[in-house]
């Protein structure tokens, strides 16, 4: 019985582990993808400063640099955010699972004779 339990708390750790260095991963990629600029000219989508690709079009009457930036950072937005999104949801996963193995585990160590805290009663 004591195994089982051993085990199924080792396995439990584990998931939590996983899950939130997945999430940060994933948070990390967001924002790392979320930094990389969308054209020569444009910002990123993070950064979206395209204050070259106005100044082309400033000097340049009908480029439309500016608005080809601004698009091209609107489709590169939806991956970075979405990246992002997800990596908090893997975080607040492992967080949850991390509060369930704590609730369930809490009653089976105080029942097995311990305090929970690793004194004697």
């Amino acid at each position: 019985m004591r195994g089982t339990t051993v085990r199924r708390i080792s396995a439990a750790w584990q998931v939590w582990l996983w899950l939130i260095g997945a999430g940060f991963a994933v948070l990390l990629a967001g924002i790392v993808f979320g930094l990389q600029k969308a054209g020569p000219l444009c910002g990123s989508p993070l950064l979206p400063d395209s204050g070259a690709a106005e100044a082309f079009d400033a000097l340049h009457r009908g480029a439309k640099a500016a608005a080809d930036c601004y698009r091209s950072i609107d489709a590169a937005a939806v991956p970075t955010w979405i990246l992002i999104a997800l990596g908090v949801v893997l975080v607040l996963a492992g967080v949850t699972v991390r509060i369930v193995v704590i609730s369930r585990t809490a009653p089976s160590i105080q029942k097995a004779g311990g305090t929970g805290d690793g004194s004697p009663r």
